[in-house]
Formats: C-alpha cells, structure tokens, sequence
C-alpha cells in the first residue's frame, strides 16, 4: 500500500513539473512555434493552390493549341488536294489514291477517317453521272438517298482509304443533310473551309457509334467567274472534304495526354447534352471539380465550347500532404516543448546535450564540406559534365562544364527536356530515340550510350553518356541523372590507331608476302644449293618472317572483332569433312615436327556455322596442341555429344599442361604463359582471344581441360542442326530469316523448318541483299538492327524494287513501336520474345494477302 502511494506522488510530481514557473520558457517556445508553423503551413496551401492553378492553365492552354493546330494541319491537306483539281483540271481515280497514298495520315495523323472528294450534280445530270461511275468498275453505284424538288446533289464520288467503314458513304449526297448541307453551302458561298457541327456519319455501320463532324473546302470550274456568292455557286464543281469520328480524332489529337484531367467538347457556344461531340475522363458529379475552365475555339464557321475540368488525382498531386504537414508541425512543437523542458527542467543535461548535438552538428557539416569538396575535386579531375533531368517536374540542369564542352555558356541555351534533341547530330536523332524509349520500357536502372552533338562552332563532338535512371513503384521513371565526357581526344587516338592498322595492312603485308615467297623458294632449293651456314640463318628469316605474317593476321582479326566489321557466312555444314579438313591442313606441320595427328569417334552430325572461321578455329587448337606435344607423341582429334543440341569437339595434346597461375588468363588478348623474350614455342598470344570470339559469335562456347604435366584439351562446343530437316528441293516455300543475333536466327530457322518452310538465313544487310538478288523467296522475316545498318533500309529497297516488291517481310524485333515508320504495305511487327504460333500465323496471314484472289 505504501509502495502504491509512493509511485502515484512521484507521477503527480513530474507532472506538476510542467507547469511551474521555471517551464513558463517551454510553454512559451510551444505556443510561437504553433503560430510560425501555422502561418507557415496557410502559406504553403496558397502556393500549391497558385501552382496547381498555374498547372491546369498549362493543360487547358496546351489542349486547346492542340485542337487548334490539328485542325489547321487537316486544312491543309484539303487544300493540297484542292490544289491538285486547280492544277490538274481532272483528277482520276488512281491519281487520288496515289495522292492520299503519300500523305501518309495513319501514322502522321491518327483519327482522320478518310479524305474524299464529292461532285456537284445538277438532277437533270444524274443519270449520266450514274452511268459514268458505273464503267469505271461498280456496277452498283447510285446516288444515294434520292429527294424530290432537290435543286443540287453532291454525292461522294472518290474516299480514300477506300475499304471498311468508307465504303458505306460512297455515292452518298451529302446536300441532302441539313447539317452538312449548310457548312456545304457557307463554304462555296465564301470559297473558304467550313466545319459542320453534330452529325452521324455514314461510316458509322458498326461497333460504337460516335458524333462526326465533316470539314469542306470548295473546288470551282476553271475559267468561271467567282467574285460574288452567286456566282461562286454557280461555278461549284464539289468539294474536298474530310470526315472525322470525333473518340478517333481526339484521341488522335490529344495522344497520351494527362489523364488527371477531364475534356468534354460540345458543339456551338453552349454546353448542351445533345451538342456533346466528345468526352473524355468523367469526375463524378457526387465531388465537384477543383478547377474548371471553358474555352471557346471559333473553327472554321463553328464554335466549339470546351469543358475542362480538374480529376481528384490532379488535386491530390497539390493537396495531399495537408494533413502530413500538420501532423508534423504539431508534432514538431510537441518535440521543442518537451525538449525545452528537458532544458529548464535540467540545465546541466540540457547543456552537456546541446554541447553534444552542437559537436555532432559541426561534425556533419564538415563532413558534407569535404564530401562536397570530393565531389568537385572528383568531377574537375575526370573532366565531366554533369546533367539532371527531372521528368516530373520538366526541369533539366547541366553543370558548367556540360555546357563548356559543348561551348556554350551556362544558361546560354534554354534549359527543358528537349534541349539534347535540339543539339544532337538530325540523323543520329531517331535511332537515339529509339534506344532512350527501349531503355526507359525496360527495368534497367543504368545505361551507358554514345551520342554525337553539334558544337556552338559547328563541328561534331563525340561524346560519352552515362545516367541512373529514378524510377517509382511502378517502373515509371521520374529522374535521370549522370555524366557526359567528351570523346574528342578518344576517337582522335582510335582514328590513328585504325591508321596504323591500315598501315599494317597495306604497307607490311605486302613487303612481307614478297619476302617469306622468296625466302621459301631459296631454302626450298629453287635458286640452287645453299651453303650449310647461309642455310641455317635462311632457315631463321623465313620462320620468322612467317611468325611475323600470322601476328599481323591474327593483329587485324582482332581489330575487325573490336570494331564489329566481322562478318560471318553461316550455314549448314557436315562436321565430319570440316574436321577431315582440319586435320589434312595441319598434317604437313604435324610431319614436320615429328608428332602423329589423329582423329577418333567423329560425329555424323550437321552444325550450323562460318566453315572458314571455324577451320580457323580447329587449325589455332591443332597448330597449339602440336607445338606443344613432343617428338613422337600424339595429338588426338575426337568429338562428343555435350547435350541433344549441342557437340564438343575436342583437341587434347600430350605437352606439359597450362600451369595453375595462367589459367584464368588463357583466352585473354596477348596471353602467353612464356612471356619471356627466350620462350621455346612462338606465338602471338591473339589465336585463343579470336578462337573464343569466333566460337560465341556462331552460338557455341569454349574451354579446357588440363593436368600440369599430363597434356591438356582444348575444346568448343556447336549447336547441331537436327537431321529431320526437310530438304529444300522438295517443294516447300523458300523464307529468308535475316537475323544477327545467332541463338535468335537459330530458333526461328527451327520455328519455320518445322512448320514445312525451307529456310535461308543471312546475319548482315549486305548478305541479305545478296540472296535476295539470287534467290526468289516467298516472305522474309528481318530485324531492325543489324551490324552493317538498320533494317529499315533493306525494308525500302524490296518495295522499290519490281521483283521484290510484294514479298510479305515480317518484323521481329526487340525495339520497341518508336521504330515503327515504315509506311509500306506488306509489313507485320511482331515483338521479341515470340511464340512458334505468333510466327507462324503472321505468316500464314501475311502469305493469304498476297495471293491472287479469284
């Protein structure tokens, strides 16, 4: 009880702390940190609330340009098409077809329907105008719906594209609708284009019906007076129009606009249920919008009220921090309070405290100076710039350096998110492009890439990008940050060493040829008997002199490796006669050493490989493993199944075997295990860099297997090409896959062989082009990217080319609908990775289009 009584006192007693007189400082710092924060936080509401304002003012003012600026661009195709009936007198069929053809408007802008053309008919006329349709191949054709009393018809005579939903308006009067017959009528009275307001459109035959709205621009008969409204009508030859489904043209307009805001388009001035042309993202109406704004656009002789209103996540974006923010402030006074009493409340701990928190403070400081002063240090002495892009902010900061590099001083040029395309070299600008969408689509979070950007001065400055990508929960990115470093003074270095490679190539290995020649034919005995001393040093030139032709050889091998200029010619070759080969190649030196070269257990199997290249290979490990192996011993040649897709050749020797130490190092660049200038085996440490760059290239591996003392093997491994293979002269239809990556244009050789196609492959533009001039084939896969250059160019070249014209091409790649630009027919995109069945029906679908049909 006691105890009780004493533990309830001491409480009381703490508690009474707080409101004595010496805490009165505590009480005090709480209630003026409540006003700060108080008056802090209503000014931070004011500026979001300015910010979001500013923000949907942006939108509403980017919406409407947008609009605007489609529909000016829709104009002027009607005009050009307008042109060509001025220019021409008389426009065909074909001719507006060719005309819509190169305008191109899928892909340069989505959601137009069509562009047409309608002639004014006069009643007494339509049967001639009926009959004329009709001999030009549609037999079907009438005018179409028929009115009494009507003084002027204007049917659609001409709408491309002409398929699917178009065809629905052919023959159709359009003076037959008030709606269109009035923006018809205002647009010959004026001469100038004119919108209709609401309508139906004719294409609307299925699915989703949407409100349609038409623009016409008129076309008068040559030679006619025009002056007044009268007499333009009279000199009415039809119209240029072009119908728009207004979900389709919005979305084509707007694109992936921010979906934090709601748009609903009526026509006329008022916002009228019945006038809705178009609406987007709908706010409930339960919770009344944040930000509302009308705007009236006057477009072509209509009037379009646009309705645009806040969505609750634009208003969370600013707002939703609110109830953080006054938690924190509260809780923060809370903390001064207390801490402050803790003060009052205990000056000698309090002091020892704020002593401690002083030192601690001091300490970070001087830690982030230095870490800064690193930073500095770090960055003048590397010579990069550094760069920031802030995606959701739009904002984007370059150091001084970045911009010294590029000559330009800092806040010359005006800083947004486009800058570097405005700097970059315009050819290098789509494919850079296309690498920053792919690499922004992925999930990768660093990135290093090589652009080249024009220089204040004009010239090209190569330079050398690396960035971290900030990405959010979702694998959004919000930030990129990195480096840029000039490569001036690093292409300069590879220029001259790429000089010296050529100097190589032409200027000692053609001395060199001369000199091994006739230094073999004097030790062969062609210019007579040589003296046994002047012999012997004969003997000494001519192997060296030939060490020194493999060194500039396997030199320049590894050059065109490094700089992907190696190009390889794979096919299906029987393993057995390219190991005969190998063997038979190197039995002269095996002869001339003394060592027996034999081979044992060959696979009777197909692989699929560079013969030449793989020669090269086999000839390096039979050429080592001979050296290697002493007078009288052995070299055994011998295959083995490594898996069913796979065999492993292998070449095992009798020498000493690879020490322990050099092991790691074998298949490096100029690595040699005698590295002494007195070493007994010659060499030049580049044969087992080029072996396994050769190897990997063609979709194998290479290793070894070695006992210090007891000999070593040395050994690749190949993918097989399976014997149930259909041959190519049994009827199947001829494909070309052009693919360089060698596992990728394996598997869709399997994919197609399987399925009954016979199948050709080429891993370079340059061997594409080659079978495809020898060789007539029925449809081509392709990947974009290729070592010699894009895809894209060979897509150009079979459709100007007569003979190839139609060949169906099926893209496969891994880049991503950035690349899609190609507005040729005929092209289907599939996306790595695929499926046997996505393959196989694209092409099957691709090959139906193009037969002839009865």
């Amino acid at each position: 009880m006691s105890d009780t009584a004493t533990h309830t006192r001491t409480r009381g007693s703490k508690v009474r702390q707080f409101f004595q007189w010496r805490n009165s400082i505590a009480w005090l710092v709480l209630v003026v940190t409540l006003l700060v924060q108080l008056a802090i936080f209503n000014h931070l509401q004011i500026d979001e609330e300015r910010a979001a304002e500013r923000q949907f003012g942006l939108l509403v003012e980017k919406t409407s340009e947008a609009i605007s600026k489609r529909l000016v661009d829709h104009e002027q195709i009607l005009l050009g098409a307008a042109g060509l009936f001025d220019a021409t007198g008389e426009v065909s069929r074909t001719q507006w077809r060719i005309y819509h053809k190169r305008l191109n408007l899928t892909e340069r802008y989505p959601g137009i329907q069509g562009v047409g053309f309608a002639e004014a008919v006069r009643p007494e006329d339509i049967a001639a105008h009926e009959q004329r349709v009709r001999a030009e191949g549609y037999p079907d054709y009438r005018v179409h719906p028929v009115q009494d009393g009507s003084v002027l018809l204007t049917p659609v005579l001409y709408i491309e594209p002409f398929g699917a939903r178009n065809l629905a308006a052919f023959g159709y009067d359009m003076f037959s609708e008030p709606v269109r017959r009035q923006a018809m009528r205002k647009a010959a009275e004026t001469g100038q284009p004119r919108l209709t307001g609401k309508v139906t459109l004719r294409q609307e035959t299925h699915g989703k019906v949407q409100a349609g709205v038409l623009m016409y621009i008129p076309i008068y008969r040559a030679g006619l007076e025009t002056d007044t409204p009268e007499a333009r009508l009279q000199a009415l030859r039809g119209f240029v129009y072009s119908p728009y489904r207004m979900d389709d043209l919005m979305h084509g307009i707007l694109g992936a606009a921010d979906a934090n805001l709601s748009l609903q388009i009526y026509a006329g001035d008022a916002e009228i249920p019945e006038q809705r042309l178009f609406a987007s993202l709908e706010r409930s109406h339960a919770q009344p919008a944040g930000y509302r704004q009308l705007v009236q656009l006057e477009l072509y002789g209509q009037t379009w009220t646009l309705q645009l209103e806040s969505l609750p996540e634009f208003e969370a974006y600013y707002h939703s921090n609110d109830t953080l923010v006054l938690v924190g402030c509260l809780g923060l006074s809370l903390l001064l309070f207390f801490l402050t009493s803790s003060l009052a409340l205990g000056r000698s701990r309090a002091e020892a405290m704020a002593q401690e928190m002083t030192e601690h403070i001091r300490e970070n400081k001087r830690a982030l100076q230095l870490s800064e002063e690193r930073l500095s240090l770090a960055l003048k002495g590397s010579n990069d710039g550094v760069w920031d892009l802030h995606l959701a902010a739009g904002s984007f900061y370059a150091s001084p350096r970045a911009w010294h590099m590029l000559g330009y001083r800092p806040g010359e040029l005006q800083a947004d998110l486009k800058l570097w395309e405005r700097l970059m070299m315009p050819e290098d600008l789509p494919r850079a492009r296309a690498q920053l969408a792919q690499t922004m689509l992925s999930n990768v979070d660093h990135f290093t890439t090589e652009l080249r950007f024009r220089h204040k001065d004009g010239h090209v400055l190569p330079v050398l990008v690396r960035g971290y990508i900030q990405r959010d929960q979702d694998g959004r990115a919000l930030r990129i940050s990195g480096t840029s470093m000039d490569l001036t003074e690093h292409k300069r270095i590879e220029q001259m060493k790429d000089e010296f490679v050529s100097t190589v190539s032409h200027e000692l290995r053609t001395p060199l040829t001369s000199i091994s020649g006739a230094l073999g034919l004097i030790t062969g005995g062609a210019m007579g008997e040589v003296p046994t001393a002047m012999q012997q040093m004969l003997d000494i030139a001519h192997r060296n002199s030939l060490r020194l032709g493999h060194l500039i050889n396997d030199l320049l091998d590894m050059e065109k490796i490094a700089a992907g200029k190696m190009t390889f010619d794979l096919r299906e070759h029987s393993l057995r006669r390219l190991l005969d080969e190998a063997l038979a190649s190197n039995q002269a030196f095996a002869t001339h050493l003394g060592v027996n070269c034999v081979l044992k257990n060959p696979a009777d199997v197909r692989v699929w490989v560079d013969g030449l290249r793989l020669q090269q290979v086999l000839s390096n490990f039979l050429s080592n493993a001979i050296k290697y192996t002493p007078e009288g011993g052995q070299v055994t040649l011998h295959c083995s199944r490594a898996d069913t897709g796979h065999v492993r050749i292998n070449v095992t020797d009798q020498g000493p075997g690879i020490p322990k130490g050099f092991q790691s190092r074998i298949f490096e660049k100029f690595a040699q295990a005698d590295a002494s200038d007195s070493r007994q085996k010659g060499g030049t440490g580049l044969g087992l860099a080029i072996t396994k760059e050769f190897i990997e290239r063609m979709g194998g591996r290479v290793g070894f297997d070695t006992t210090e003392g007891a000999g070593t093997t040395f050994w690749c491994e190949l993918p097989v090409v399976e014997s149930s293979a259909p041959s190519a002269d049994q009827g199947q239809l001829r494909l070309l896959v052009v693919e360089d990556e060698p596992d990728t244009g394996r598997l869709l050789h399997l994919m197609l062989r399987d399925a009954g196609y016979s199948v050709d492959r080429a891993q370079s533009l340059h061997a594409a082009r080659s079978k495809l001039a020898e060789t007539r084939y029925e449809a081509m896969t392709l990947d974009l990217h290729l070592p010699d250059g894009s895809g894209s160019d060979l897509i150009e070249e079979v459709r100007t080319d007569p003979k190839t014209r139609d060949l169906p091409i099926i893209v496969v790649s891994a880049a991503t609908h950035f690349d899609q630009k190609t507005g040729y027919a005929g092209v289907t995109w599939l996306h790595k990775p695929i499926s046997a069945a996505q393959l196989l029906i694209a092409l099957s679908e691709s090959l139906e289009q193009t037969r002839p049909h009865g």
